[in-house]
């Protein structure tokens, strides 16, 4: 729930009357390994929405939340004795606070490859475990002694079991105080097999041990095989058994192979996810995972026992230890990896071949060098366009947005890039680009923004950020904040910030309303009357895209005043294949006139699932009538149009059952659609 005009201070238990406009979770069907709707089911959200209006009629009673109350009393005592900088890393490590670290934290953690290292998982969870098992062993020494004194040594068998299960009540209370996510408590199963392994290594047969423990997780939570993290854990502690199963490993050996071997056999998971892969990552994890997890962690837990004055400036020089390396990290500039999902299987061979023949073979670095070669080598080949790429046009599931990519192949533009929801999320980070490198699409040779509103402009920083833009043209002019600007070459051979290419004055400046990409694919932009551009959808680039024998026309959010100048101005020249619905349906567009005029055999909205605006709009349906095939990204999903022609949509294929919709809601007649 959002509610845009809370009071500062809200807490569990505080009591509320309030009207609220509710949804079921839905939106973001593009195709991809992260699904939306599973992840709000898993977390257990049945609703999302906002609230109208919202009263506190009762605050939290003081046994309410009993929980919540001790942290923010830790909270408030540790605030006294430590640093701001120690802070942060106490209610990030140990609370499981996601706000504790700013946002340009959170990113630089993500660009370096380190994000593991700030989010409590089972890294963290494995971490307490080991640390726990140190006070059981001295207390079973200890009872050891005290029997072998009585003459009583054969009790001491019975009490092996002592220190593992101090090790799971102390990390279960650790689980339990950092929130008690599904994730956490996943984690605490698998800390729990490998304790049970470790016990009894002859007795147990350890793919039975883990596939009941997969069970045991997903009776927690039976969603729990959708998300990444199930993989990532299973994955991890497989591998971990497997590898140095009948091995014996130095203590410093021991302690730095696990990291290594895990990072091997992620590699395909991390690919399926979209994630990328850098020698950075590698480097910076070098020397992070020890410092977080033997330095920083332990001093992180130390804080909150009478401790903490003393090990408090500890953890501040640790934190600044952790950010500096980053830092330098960062400036070694080496170019992240992406590997398209089709190419997982080959990366997972390669993979592990070399994990198998690094263990038995080869040095540890030797084998993890030749596996990074091999991830690189397969890298460039797909970079070097050996790898032929399917020329197609994707119409993103954006939500109440717009975001268009088209490519032929060899040539690839975007026009707009979907909203964006604070600094966390957007849909050009969480969807387009995905899709970008599912296609093998590592560069654009136009980026076309329509206008400055977010619905069409929220992520221009984050695909500035994640590939190279040759050409960004622009409806109006727009407040970029990434870092990564848009370049292009100098005469003298120099790098130069290319300005902005306003559309409107695109004609003017080359004497031609085209930007040309290629023979059979190029873009031809409608300049809108100076006049006519009185707010800041009629500042919007129309852009008629000439792609594979096909026309489709994007009109941005253009009113039916700028409709009609362009018609005057323009006349049969618009006529096109596809029609993309001017603001997203709105009844202020796409009049009788312009369809017309267009006469499209195909009109596409990009709306939002029950949005408030009420796009698109009844009468805009009923102008449609039966003449015109049409579809919708709320209902459809995203929408892909194929180099022959053949439309597909994304809700139409296959969807588990949780996607369902009523049937008055499905509209899948275009579906197969063929353009003539």
């Amino acid at each position: 729930m959002s509610w845009f005009d809370a009071p500062a201070e809200l807490q569990a238990g505080d009591c509320l009357e309030a009207i609220a406009r509710l949804k079921t979770p839905r939106s973001y069907a593009n195709g991809l390994p992260y699904d939306y709707v599973a992840s709000m089911m898993f977390q257990g959200v049945d609703a999302t929405g906002y609230l109208r209006h919202a009263t506190v009629i009762n605050t939290a009673p003081d046994h309410a939340d009993w929980v919540m109350r001790l942290k923010q009393r830790l909270k408030h005592r540790l605030s006294g004795a430590l640093s701001g900088e120690a802070q942060r890393w106490v209610a990030g490590l140990v609370f499981g606070d996601k706000k504790a670290f700013t946002h340009s934290q959170w990113q630089q953690v993500r660009d370096t490859g380190t994000l593991h290292l700030l989010v409590v998982s089972g890294l963290h969870v494995g971490i307490v475990g080991v640390l726990s098992l140190f006070p059981g062993v001295v207390m079973l020494r200890i009872v050891a002694l005290a029997l072998s004194l009585v003459r009583r040594p054969a009790s001491v068998e019975h009490l092996r079991w002592f220190p593992p299960l101090l090790a799971l009540i102390i990390t279960a209370v650790y689980v339990w105080v950092a929130g008690s996510g599904i994730s956490l408590l996943r984690a605490w199963v698998m800390f729990a097999v490998v304790l049970l392994i470790w016990q009894n290594p002859r007795r147990i047969r350890r793919t039975t041990v883990l596939i009941f423990a997969a069970l045991m997780v997903m009776v927690i939570n039976p969603l729990s095989w959708t998300q990444a993290g199930f993989a990532y854990s299973f994955a991890a502690v497989a591998a971990l058994v497997l590898y140095f199963e009948g091995q014996r490993n130095s203590k410093l050996t021991a302690i730095f192979l696990p990291q290594f071997v895990v990072l091997i056999c992620l590699l395909p998971i991390m690919t399926y996810w979209g994630q990328s892969s850098s020698a950075g990552h590698l480097i910076a994890n070098l020397f992070a995972i020890p410092l977080v997890t033997l330095v920083i962690l332990p001093l992180a837990l130390s804080c909150v026992t009478p401790l903490a004055t003393l090990t408090g400036p500890w953890i501040t020089t640790a934190g600044e230890w952790f950010w500096s390396w980053l830092d330098i990290v960062d400036g070694l500039g080496l170019p992240s990896i992406y590997v398209p999902t089709g190419t997982s299987l080959f990366i997972f061979a390669v993979s592990l071949g070399l994990w198998l023949l690094g263990a038995r073979l080869l040095p540890l670095l030797v084998s993890v060098l030749l596996m990074w070669a091999a991830v690189f080598a397969v890298n460039v080949f797909e970079l070097s366009g050996a790898v032929s790429q399917k020329a197609g046009l994707w119409l993103v599931d954006s939500g109440q947005g717009q975001a268009l990519l088209v490519s032929d192949g060899a040539h690839h533009v975007l026009i707009d890039t979907g909203p964006a929801f604070g600094e966390q999320f957007s849909v050009a980070s969480s969807a387009l680009v995905p899709i970008m490198r599912r296609e093998g699409i590592h560069q654009l040779d136009a980026l076309v923004i329509s206008h400055g509103d977010n619905d069409h402009a929220g992520g221009v920083d984050d695909i500035l950020k994640a590939v190279n833009v040759n050409r960004l043209l622009v409806g109006e002019d727009l407040s970029l904040s990434s870092k990564k600007a848009v370049t292009e070459k100098a005469e003298q051979g120099e790098e130069k910030v290319q300005l902005q290419t306003d559309c409107h004055q695109l004609a003017k400046e080359a004497g031609t309303q085209a930007y040309v990409l290629f023979d059979a694919f190029q873009l031809t932009f409608l300049p809108v009357p100076e006049a006519e551009r009185t707010n800041a959808n009629n500042h919007s680039c129309v852009v008629m895209i000439e792609w594979m024998t096909f026309r489709i026309l994007v009109p941005g959010d253009i009113d039916m005043d700028v409709e009609r100048s362009l018609i005057a101005a323009h006349g049969d020249n618009l006529k096109a294949d596809v029609l993309v619905a001017a603001h997203h349906g709105s009844r202020s567009s796409t009049s009788n006139m312009w369809l017309n005029t267009v006469r499209p055999n195909v009109v596409l909205f990009s709306a939002g699932y029950r949005n408030s605006f009420g796009h698109p709009h009844p009468d805009v349906l009923k102008r449609l009538g039966d003449r015109v095939v049409h579809a919708n990204t709320a209902t459809a999903g995203m929408i892909t149009l194929s180099s022959e022609g053949r439309f597909s949509l994304e809700r139409a294929k296959w969807l588990p059952h949780w996607h369902a919709t009523a049937d008055d809601e499905r509209d899948f007649s275009l579906h197969g659609h063929v353009l003539e």
